[in-house]
């Protein structure tokens, strides 16, 4: 998103959220360490293997229990 490298399907990519659409991703050079942060307690927090996508196109993700 920001330095326009290529996603090769390796590394630890971050994807941007906004109101539940991907606006983009961040490779791991161009992520602030408040960005790694938030990445880092969303994993921990929220079960993306139970990720769907509503009606309205938007990707809803569970809380891990």
């Amino acid at each position: 998103m920001r330095c326009r490298r290529k996603y090769r399907g390796r590394g630890e990519w971050n994807l941007v959220f906004a109101k539940g659409y991907v606006t983009g991703a961040l490779c791991p050079s161009c992520q602030t360490p408040e960005e790694n942060a938030e990445a880092v307690i969303n994993e921990a927090t929220l079960d993306y293997s139970k990720g769907r996508i509503d009606d309205a196109g938007r990707f809803v993700v569970e809380p891990r229990i």
